[in-house]
């Protein structure tokens, strides 16, 4: 609209500027003066002529002195014509055309010559009048072409200027036009936006219209507050929420009404600011949970969002509340049962707690001693007794390991324990362990290996193996007087396990309730086969941990089929046998009289790693931490350094780092990191110490190795070294299996020690993220890869996962710690 108005008055001031141009050019060409110059070219002509009479008549001999005069006065305004043509504005044309400029000055000469003479005596003039008859005869034709030609040239300069006046009449029309034009679509403009404005007005009037009535139905309390903290609106609900009426609420301060008392200033600043700076804290928020203060004085939970809105130039501050005091007491009462749950699940916690050590521990004493006691000097009705004994005591362990098994896979997820096992031997094993019982229910029992390379596979042997001996036990325990069949082939890096039964099968509506947890198909009080029902759901959650999925098919009274596909991959055999490889190992990797200092808080770490470079010739020297390691070096030279990063008082880094800064010839020498710290961004930072290299624990051989033969510049030994990663089985080789299973009780009791401190802790602190950490060393050390991982994951927990985890964890290394104890 601004831009259209602009062109309107521009237009305008052309057209008015076109009107003055018309009205010049229209004086130039009008009548008066076309006829003007013509009388005075046309005239000169006559005058001259008249010159010529009077000069001719005063040159006869009877001219006396009027004849004189009267020439005098013709010459006289003959010279005036001339005059007025050379001098005058209007025929300045004229005088600038090159035909007329020679007879002009033909003119102008002959005035030259004359006018002396007429100025001159009457005796002087009388004698000349004949020669200026002769001269005025010679001047009439040029004054006569100068006369046409001047008419001629003033014609075509009027014919020219009437020319551009038509035109300056034709701009002034098309300017018009365009104006008429301009000022019919500013008359259009104006009516769309005055039907804009009658739209807005309407819409205007309509949503207010709206807003008034979702203020006046709505369920939460609607306040408008103008700035200065006025309520100029108060919906019914607002009168429901705070107790006021709307007569008493409308024009009341909203801080003194409805704001507690301690809050009010704080809600004062926060207007002024936002008044000032524009500054906002609540307005625009989103839904903030406040107190609020009814008319009664009591105060109550709301959930608040305000909102600005600005009309005519003026601020209103909208404000929805709702009383939100049934949500906080469901709330409440959610918090209190959740705590109610967790002491309840603690409870189920301490319950297997004990069960575990107080129920399986003399379980286990007394199926020892059955199997103990010498029978040959009992009679028949003895033995019957104790082997109902052993059979009853076999039964009730089963039911508490099952117990303590999902409680296990309840606490924290089945961990990955991939290794290289002989899956052949594995289940082998299983079909010889369970042979007996399916003898005894009158079962035929076999295995049958359905694909080739099955005698070296990796995958979770652990949790692969309870799950096939509770499918194999449940097959026989379901069948009597029949077959059970264990299938094994791999397919595409998936292991498929099916064991199959003729047993009496399960009908169609149980089949989707046999893995649910202690659901046992038989309840009746005669049932044939007891149980807690768990080994199906114990089965599922192990073969889901692993990636796995399994399935059943069965026929009522004909049998049934559980299949269970596990990631498990085929790997290559040892070119060279354990013992055949230990042997292998070069003695010859490091430099005779190579010394070295291993730096390493763990005990077992500095003996295992120790023995390993002494029994391939270097000259080693032990440090228990930092300290001991730089004054170690501040005394003698060294050629390698093994430094353990993680170690009270100076970790390895800054160990480094200090003996880097000793002033000795031998601060240079080579460094290897010992992490227990697996990622690689990790091993980044390590390597900035710098360090040379980087060992990651547990140690295995043949990168140990590697790293001697880049760092003492010696070959690596040419024999596989898979059989000597085994660390279990290291340390048993170079220390005896008495020192191992002292070792075990020791780590062990650290265990439990580490457990206590947990328990009296509710925070995971990092002394005992440093605790977790040393105890991890050892666990590698001896081949304990489950308890390695598991204290590795403790070093890294967060607070909020240490808090969901710690009662599960604590209980999880109480009962680690008895099993390395052999309980």
């Amino acid at each position: 609209m601004p831009i259209l108005a602009a062109i309107v008055i521009a237009g305008v001031f052309f057209v008015a500027d076109m009107g003055r141009t018309v009205l010049r050019e229209l004086e130039q060409v009008s009548t008066a003066q076309n006829d003007d110059v013509s009388w005075r070219l046309s005239q000169l002509e006559v005058e001259l002529q008249n010159v010529r009479y009077a000069a001719k008549v005063a040159s006869q001999d009877d001219g006396g002195p009027d004849a004189l005069r009267n020439f005098r006065l013709r010459y006289n305004i003959f010279y005036s014509r001339v005059a007025t043509l050379m001098e005058g504005s209007l025929l300045t044309h004229i005088r600038e055309t090159p035909e007329i400029q020679p007879l002009l000055a033909d003119v102008r000469g002959f005035l030259n010559k004359t006018t002396p003479v007429v100025d001159g005596s009457d005796q002087d003039l009388r004698a000349y009048m004949r020669e200026i008859v002769a001269d005025v005869d010679a001047l009439h034709p040029k004054v006569r072409t100068l006369s046409l030609t001047g008419i001629q040239s003033f014609a075509k300069q009027s014919a020219a200027m009437r020319a551009q006046f038509f035109m300056t009449l034709l701009k002034l029309a098309g300017a018009v036009v365009v104006l008429l034009a301009f000022l019919l679509a500013a008359v259009g403009v104006l009516i769309k936006l005055f039907r804009q404005v009658q739209s807005s007005a309407r819409a205007h009037q309509a949503m207010s219209a709206r807003f008034e009535a979702a203020v006046s139905s709505s369920l939460d309390a609607v306040l408008l507050v103008d700035t200065a903290g006025r309520i100029t609106e108060f919906n019914g609900a607002a009168e429901a929420v705070f107790g006021y009426t709307r007569d008493e609420a409308i024009g009341g301060q909203m801080a003194e009404m409805i704001i507690p008392e301690e809050m009010r200033q704080a809600h004062q600043h926060g207007m002024e600011r936002y008044l000032k700076s524009g500054q906002k804290t609540v307005i625009g928020a989103g839904r903030i949970r406040l107190e609020a203060r009814r008319k009664s004085g009591e105060r109550f939970p709301v959930e608040l969002t305000v909102s600005v809105s600005e009309a005519d130039g003026e601020r209103i501050f909208v404000s929805f509340v709702r009383d939100i005091t049934p949500e906080v007491q469901a709330e409440e009462d959610l918090r209190t049962a959740r705590d109610t749950a967790r002491q309840s699940e603690k409870a189920k916690s301490d319950l297997l707690t004990v069960m575990s050590h107080e129920m399986r521990t003399p379980l286990n004493g007394i199926l020892g001693s059955l199997a103990l006691i010498e029978t040959d000097n009992l009679n028949d009705r003895q033995k019957r007794h104790l082997n109902s004994i052993a059979v009853s005591g076999e039964l009730l362990l089963t039911h508490v390991n099952d117990v303590l098994d999902l409680s296990s896979l309840e606490s924290r997820p089945a961990e990955s324990e991939d290794v290289d096992f002989d899956m052949v031997a594995m289940v082998t094993a299983i079909t010889d362990s369970l042979s007996a019982y399916a003898t005894r229910r009158g079962n035929d029992l076999k295995a049958t290996f359905l694909s080739e390379g099955l005698d070296r596979v990796r995958g979770n042997k652990t949790a692969i193996q309870q799950c096939l001996v509770n499918l194999v036990g449940n097959a026989i325990k379901f069948t009597r007087s029949g077959s059970v069949e264990i299938e094994v082939e791999c397919q595409g890096g998936m292991m498929e396990l099916r064991v199959s039964d003729t047993g009496r099968g399960i009908s169609p509506e149980n089949i989707s309730r046999i893995f649910e947890e202690f659901v046992t198909i038989d309840a009746s009080y005669d049932r044939e086969n007891s149980g807690t029902g768990l080994g199906l759901a114990i089965t599922k959650r192990l073969v889901e941990s692993m990636g796995g999925e399994i399935h059943v098919d069965s026929i009522l009274g004909e049998g049934s089929l559980f299949t269970i596909r596990v990631p498990v991959s085929p790997q290559k055999a040892p070119a060279v046998g354990g013992a055949q490889a230990q042997q292998a190992l070069s003695r010859d990797v490091i430099p005779p009289g190579y010394r070295v200092l291993v730096v390493d808080d763990n005990q077992i770490n500095r003996m295992i790693l120790s023995d390993i470079l002494q029994e391939h010739g270097a000259e080693v020297t032990e440090a228990a931490d930092g300290f001991e390691a730089i004054g170690l070096v501040g005394e003698r030279p060294f050629d390698l350094a093994f430094l353990d990063i993680s170690m009270p008082g100076i970790d390895g880094m800054e160990t480094l780092h200090r003996i880097r800064a000793l002033d000795v010839e031998w601060r240079d020498l080579q460094a290897v990191a010992v992490t227990a710290n697996a990622l690689p961004r990790d091993h980044q930072t390590i390597l900035t110490a710098p360090f040379d290299s980087i060992l990651v624990k547990p140690i295995e051989m043949s990168r140990l190795f590697e790293v001697l033969r880049r760092v003492a510049g010696k070959s690596a030994p040419a024999a596989d070294a898979a059989a000597a990663d085994d660390p279990a089985h290291s340390f048993i080789a170079r220390f005896g299996h008495d020192r191992y299973r002292a070792a075990l009780n020791d780590l062990a009791g650290e265990l439990e020690k580490l457990a206590r401190d947990m328990d009296d802790s509710p925070d995971l602190s990092e002394a005992l993220r440093a605790q977790s950490h040393r105890l991890a060393g050892s666990a590698a050390v001896l081949g304990e890869d489950k308890l390695y991982r598991r204290l590795q994951t403790i070093e890294h927990l967060s607070g909020e996962t240490w808090s969901d985890q710690r009662e599960g964890t604590i209980r999880a290394l109480g009962e680690q710690a008895h099993a390395l104890k052999g309980e």
